[in-house]
């Protein structure tokens, strides 16, 4: 890839070293970054989906899409990562087809 991954190994070597000193970031690899880049806009997904259900809005976030499509409809660039799609709008009373089924609260959340 890049350099055969002999910039990758440099930059693994180098925060080992200085680690020894202060506290640093351990993930430096283009793979570790690709994760974090990942989680991090999961995460402003999830604001965002909160904030629209304070604005009165349902939001549903999806993953299962054909993201090679999708990437040619936005027209992003080929080597460009979809996270999620997340659908927007006001929720109709006649929308839902079927019962839905939750979790209870209880069972997923215990207070320590």
């Amino acid at each position: 890839m890049r350099f055969f991954g002999i910039l990758g190994l440099f930059r693994k070597v180098v925060v080992n070293i200085v680690g020894d000193f202060r506290p640093i970031v351990y993930q430096v690899s283009e793979s570790d970054m690709r994760v974090v880049v990942h989680k991090t806009y999961a995460l402003a997904a999830q604001t965002f989906m909160l904030a629209m259900v304070d604005e009165n809005y349902d939001t549903c976030p999806m993953e299962g899409f054909d993201s090679t499509r999708l990437k040619c409809i936005l027209k992003l660039p080929y080597g460009a990562e979809i996270n999620m799609v997340v659908s927007c709008g006001i929720r109709e009373e006649t929308g839902v087809w079927g019962d839905t089924m939750r979790v209870p609260f209880e069972e997923v959340y215990h207070k320590m």
